[in-house]
């Protein structure tokens, strides 16, 4: 059996238009949380998994997909230098792709610069952040240190330090290497 209000006591029945608008606020609230969801899962899945390389790794780049990549970053080079290079001195040389290192150090700023400036949709500090930790630090670095342009500023056109290779490693490396797994399978 049921139980039924008293005779004469009042019960409130809330209107249907208060009914509709409670469930209406609640929808739009699950609405903004699932946005956020997407947007978290999207930013999830855009991250590669660990052991894959990153695009911008030289390290692991060739033929068609190194000259993609040296061909964006000449872009973006071109456009630091239009947008930033009004004195020599804040300028990146002509002869920067033939400097390893000076490739890597852009490439690195480059990334930074695309993290802070896109993918946002409120203000953030990366920009800023990019300016006074990533950007004139670099521009410093390769502008004055000797593995950088700064013989090339000096003479006006470019200088290369490494005119011979010399092996990062002496021939002994192999052998060396055959021991070791030797001792590591006898071991």
């Amino acid at each position: 059996m049921s139980a039924t209000p008293e005779e004469g006591a009042d019960v409130e029945v809330p209107l249907l238009e208060d009914v509709v608008l409670a469930h209406v606020g609640q929808i739009g609230a699950l609405e903004e949380g699932m946005q956020v969801l997407v947007e978290m899962m999207d930013d999830l899945l855009a991250v590669p998994p660990k052991n894959k390389p990153a695009p911008w790794n030289w390290k692991e780049l060739t033929g068609p997909d190194a000259a993609k990549l040296m061909e964006a970053l000449g872009a973006w080079v071109n456009w630091i230098n239009e947008r930033y290079g009004v004195t020599d001195s804040s300028r990146i040389l002509g002869c920067w792709y033939l400097h390893t290192a000076v490739v890597e150090e852009l490439t690195a700023a480059w990334v930074a610069w695309q993290a802070a400036y896109y993918g946002h949709k409120n203000a953030v500090t990366d920009a800023a952040s990019w300016h006074d930790g990533t950007f004139w630090p670099m521009l410093e670095r390769i502008r004055s240190k000797p593995w950088g342009l700064s013989e090339c500023i000096n003479e006006g056109n470019h200088v290369d330090h490494r005119s011979s290779f010399r092996p990062s490693t002496d021939p002994g490396f192999s052998d060396f290497l055959a021991e070791l797994g030797a001792t590591v399978a006898t071991g």
